[in-house]
């Protein structure tokens, strides 16, 4: 993460010299990702599949091309099973993969087609990623700036996953928003999970 950091931090001018493949990257990613992705140069094949599938995942459900529901199937293998999620708005983080994917699938409908990612680091393995977002919440007219950081474990699987967000405004209309759809999906894949359905 100390890679990360000084990446994030060092301004990037003339004097600023990026390796070849940083920018080969960089040029890369305007055609594949939203936004502009540095680092990553020396990712594993399995960090860059769920680098690619995520990116994939978010530009397929915020389009409308998939839905939230399918998002466990889209992109559940990139997920590890004891993932955890630590989202701005609740105190305590959330275990699991399917935990993970319901949460996600549901700030998916909260944000709708509003979701960009801006500038976006990858450590040098591709295993850490801070990725720079703004959304809308819902019709609120409120706007949430954040960042997601993410962490995966050597198989390349998300292992962390937390937000963060601002300003407070949005991210209490956010949990409102969260509110009004997560206790009951919840509810309803424990049921599942308690029938064996999951």
């Amino acid at each position: 993460m100390n890679l990360l950091l000084r990446h994030a931090t060092r301004p990037l001018g003339a004097a600023t010299t990026l390796s070849a493949a940083t920018r080969r990257l960089g040029a890369a990613s305007s055609r594949r990702y939203s936004g502009t992705v540095y680092g990553g140069e020396s990712s594993s094949p399995a960090c860059r599949a769920t680098f690619d599938a995520w990116h994939e995942s978010v530009s397929a459900v915020m389009s409308g091309r998939a839905t939230a529901e399918s998002l466990r199937d889209s992109f559940g293998a990139h997920v590890h099973p004891a993932c955890m999620f630590r989202p701005p708005t609740y105190y305590a983080p959330w275990e699991g993969r399917d935990e993970t994917l319901l949460l996600l699938g549901c700030v998916s409908e909260v944000f709708g087609s509003s979701f960009q990612y801006g500038r976006q680091w990858l450590s040098e393995d591709g295993k850490e990623w801070a990725l720079e977002f703004t959304a809308e919440i819902e019709d609120s007219g409120r706007t949430l700036q954040g960042m997601d950081l993410v962490s995966l474990c050597d198989e390349g699987l998300i292992r962390d996953f937390t937000v963060l967000a601002r300003p407070l405004n949005a991210v209490a209309e956010l949990k409102a928003a969260m509110m009004r759809r997560v206790p009951v999906r919840l509810a309803a894949l424990k049921a599942k999970r308690a029938l064996g359905l999951v």
